[in-house]
């Protein structure tokens, strides 16, 4: 291989100078001028080759582009459904017979209200209930003049007892449907009657899992799993089927499928004596802050003089808390008094994972109080209390659970049915105050022709109050950022609360792309 850096000669010996002939000097100068003119030249082209690249890096070059194809696809907007909790429940006959199948007593009262569009009510198709008389379902169109817009829509049934043994006031939420529900409250003790309803609003099957804890923990038990509930039917199961002689149940349901509206019923009845009725409402998903609205206490001394009965335990006020998971929780628990200047009571409690613990309330004096859980790992909470009425040989007692409440935002509507001293909660969950505008007006009527009634309230930073409320009515609520919303009942030994939610989020507009 040659050497680059030093090349060898062709030949060996010495180098050859070529033989050049003579050149005249007329030659060598016109030589002269041709090789000064071709550097000249040369030179030339440098330059302009030089200043042509430079000038290329000043001019804009060329660009290519292409804009992605794309479709903005809105969704069209679709009916809002509610299911109601349908009538008051209980196993077997009137005569004793079929003890293990699910009959009603009476119907509820519903009332319901939209912000703007016509609700169609009507009632499920099916039931377990051998008396066949069925939720009923509203259906709220997407208005015709704004296609787009969501109007509000609210609805609650109340339904007072007096059958038997089984007596008592009960209020419910009228609700949408879930995939995933939690539901706080009942009991299967001797006398405690709990039974399980699911609602299939939609147009297929729902499949659904129930998961079951008490206070020994979760439950394993067959038949909770790959429950089938139709198209418009409701399914009623007694909780005692899957967990007999439990105290404190919290119920985990989920559904594949369609989507369910799930709640529980429950019935007491202490040695052949009454003791109330209560439909339980859904909790929304375990959380770091949970907020109860309007925790009814009344009549604390005779309540604590008849706690200690053999049969009464359940009469006392206690928090009921489930914590998901391994992992044990701390939690906080704030009672407030609701438009009162009392400052509010904190407490601090341990709560195991994996079990349902209860609290007792302790003594507070009559009036409502918005109690707030804060824990530093998601929980599940919920709240009981009880009314005793009358003297020992005709006692009326009645019981009912408060559930926390979800947030609305900005504007809301809530409906009153018939019952017993009505009472709206609100429970501001911002920081800051607000002041909240409240128009009444007769379910059924527009709140623009005259017929309604203004107020407006001021709620300090995370305060709350309680407004008297008018059965049959329907209640605008606006002027605020974030607020829990819950309606309670209260009379001589009769007891209801329900929470107010607001519609699940609308679709929202999705842009397509396509290649």
């Amino acid at each position: 291989m040659p050497d680059l850096e030093n090349p060898e000669p062709e030949a060996a010996g010495e180098p050859v100078t070529p033989a050049r002939e003579p050149v005249a000097p007329g030659q060598r100068a016109r030589g002269a001028v041709l090789v000064g003119a071709r550097i000249v030249a040369g030179t030339i082209g440098i330059v302009v080759a030089v200043v042509t690249v430079a000038a290329a890096g000043f001019l804009p070059l060329p660009s290519v582009s292409a804009e992605p194809v794309s479709t903005t696809v809105v969704p069209v907007p679709t009916d809002q459904q509610r299911v109601c909790a349908g009538p008051i429940l209980r196993l077997g006959s009137d005569t004793g017979e079929e003890a293990t199948t699910a009959s009603s007593i009476g119907t509820p009262t519903v009332v319901y209200a939209a912000s703007a569009g016509s609700i169609d009510a009507s009632p499920l198709q099916s039931t377990d209930s051998t008396t066949g008389v069925t939720p009923v379902e509203l259906v709220l169109p997407p208005t015709k003049s704004d296609p787009k817009s969501v109007p509000l829509m609210a609805g609650s049934q109340t339904q007072s007892v007096d059958h038997g043994d089984i007596t008592g006031f009960a209020a419910a939420e009228c609700r949408e449907a879930s995939g995933d529900t939690w539901l706080v409250g009942g009991s299967t003790t001797t006398g405690r009657t709990t039974l399980l309803t699911l609602s299939n609003p939609g147009e297929v099957i729902a499949t659904v899992n129930l998961s079951i804890y008490t206070e020994s923990g979760a439950v394993t038990a067959a038949g909770t799993d790959g429950i089938v509930v139709p198209p418009g039917g409701q399914r009623i199961l007694s909780l005692a089927g899957f967990a007999p002689g439990a105290t404190s149940p919290v119920v985990h349901v989920r559904s594949t499928g369609s989507q369910v509206v799930a709640g529980l019923q429950q019935t007491v009845v202490r040695t052949l004596e009454p003791g109330g009725v209560d439909v339980v409402g859904a909790v929304a998903s375990p959380a770091r802050e949970m907020v109860i609205p309007g925790l009814v206490l009344s009549n604390p001394d005779t309540i604590a003089a008849h706690a200690s009965s053999p049969g009464y335990e359940d009469l006392a006020s206690v928090l009921r808390f489930f914590v998901p998971g391994r992992t044990d929780a701390k939690a906080q628990i704030t009672i407030t008094p609701e438009s009162s200047t009392e400052k509010p009571i904190s407490v601090e409690a341990s709560l195991d994972a994996g079990k349902v613990t209860e609290t007792p309330l302790g003594d507070f004096p009559d009036g409502s109080y918005t109690v707030t859980v804060r824990s530093d790992i998601p929980v599940i909470a919920a709240a009981r209390a009880s009314v005793y009425s009358g003297n020992d040989s005709a006692a009326k007692v009645d019981f009912a659970w408060f559930v926390p409440a979800p947030a609305f935002h900005e504007k809301a509507l809530v409906t009153v049915g018939s019952g017993p001293t009505p009472t709206i909660h609100l429970a501001n969950l911002s920081d800051h105050a607000a002041t909240v505008k409240v128009t009444s007006s007769r379910v059924g009527t527009d709140p623009t022709v005259g017929k309604s009634i203004t107020t407006t309230v001021a709620i300090p930073g995370g305060g709350s109050v309680a407004l008297p409320a008018t059965s049959e009515d329907m209640y605008s609520i606006s002027g605020f950022d974030q607020l829990a919303i819950s309606v309670s009942y209260v009379g001589a030994g009769e007891l209801a609360s329900y929470t107010a939610s607001p519609a699940g989020p609308a679709s929202r507009p999705i842009e397509v792309y396509r290649h």
